[in-house]
């Protein structure tokens, strides 16, 4: 390590390794270091980060839930198990903020634990940030999945077996956080070729980030354009012995465009964040508490998507709403229902039976 190094290793751990290692799209602590206001950064560590930590495991119990239906839905389709892939991706991207929040900031923040190695939350950027290409990569998958299925809808399973499903779904996760973890590992003295994992400055590049905010750009595109596609298949069905089907497609491009629009809700304002913090853009090393809020209502919209997303399962995809109902709302709300509809109806059959006697 050079002298220049050693000196800027020298400066206080946290301020470096925010100013190096974290994305501030993903996380409210990124540039929280750099504001130096110590009643501020007491309240965004010791507070929030408990609160959205709690949003997280929240996020991730629903999706678990709706993932859970799976093992009680008989029925099978390529849009079905894409679907329950990005509940459990969804489920995986809470627990990775989750552990990043409290691994990067809580941790060495509130807890006074330094960190020898810095390996370990360079895999924690790997996975959110393939996290994010996990995600849209699932959603082009679902519009294609959608649109066979509008466009073909007698023989789509011959055309999208769910063994190519399944391989479609493996691939998507797996190419992400692998393939950036081998990009971490190629520089020399940099990322994973480096001992303690310190040097990371090709993680600020320019270049690179721009190639992360493109292959986004592009897939946001791709899913919008099967979605046109979609509804204009939808709106030429017009002949009354398919209305419903005509229903059930309109039905299918609503809930589609609904998860969606989530997920460009949640994400977009991340990606955007994630470019202009790069080396040589404006937001780079900008010292400001509005960028730290910022960051932290970024945060706050992906737990939104997140949260979002199973409601809108349970409510718009049929299998999953009779999981819901049958399996798990049965067992607090109906048994509830049913002991004040009896208490409510106990006075009237009384009535009844009285009247009977007397007429007897």
């Amino acid at each position: 390590m050079s002298s220049s190094e050693s000196r800027f290793w020298s400066e206080p751990w946290i301020r470096s390794f925010y100013r190096h290692i974290s994305w501030s799209a993903h996380s409210p602590t990124v540039l929280l270091m750099e504001a130096g206001m110590s009643a501020l950064k007491e309240f965004l560590y010791e507070i929030c980060i408990p609160g959205i930590g709690l949003l997280c495991v929240l996020a991730a119990l629903l999706n678990i839930a709706v993932f859970i239906s799976r093992y009680h839905v008989k029925s099978r389709s390529s849009s079905l198990e894409m679907t329950y892939s990005l509940a459990l991706s969804d489920t995986w991207t809470s627990f990775v903020i989750a552990l990043s929040l409290f691994w990067n900031s809580y941790k060495p923040v509130v807890l006074q634990i330094r960190h020898n190695t810095y390996c370990f939350p360079l895999t924690l950027e790997a996975f959110r940030t393939g996290g994010l290409l996990t995600g849209i990569f699932h959603l082009v998958a679902l519009a294609f999945a959608h649109y066979l299925q509008i466009r073909r809808p007698f023989d789509h399973q011959k055309i999208l077996p769910l063994r190519i499903v399944h391989l479609v779904i493996f691939l998507i996760w797996a190419v992400p956080p692998l393939g950036l973890m081998a990009y971490f590992g190629s520089w020399e003295g940099q990322g994973y070729r480096n001992e303690s994992c310190m040097g990371i400055a090709f993680y600020e590049n320019f270049y690179f980030r721009s190639q992360i905010s493109v292959i986004i750009i592009i897939l946001i595109i791709t899913t919008t354009i099967f979605y046109v596609r979609m509804l204009q298949k939808v709106s030429e069905v017009r002949t009354k012995t398919a209305q419903a089907t005509s229903a059930r497609g309109r039905r299918t491009v609503v809930t589609a465009v609904l998860i969606f629009g989530t997920f460009l809700f949640g994400w977009m304002p991340a990606s955007i964040l994630f470019i202009l913090t790069a080396e040589g853009m404006p937001l780079y090393h900008k010292q400001s508490v509005w960028i730290n809020v910022l960051s932290i209502v970024v945060l706050v919209n992906i737990m939104v998507k997140t949260l979002t997303n199973p409601i809108i399962y349970a409510t718009r995809i049929p299998e999953i709403r009779q999981f819901v109902l049958h399996k798990l709302l049965w067992k607090i709300v109906p048994l509830r229902e049913v002991q004040r509809r009896k208490s409510e109806f106990a006075p009237l059959r009384e009535r009844t039976q009285l009247t009977s006697t007397q007429v007897v």
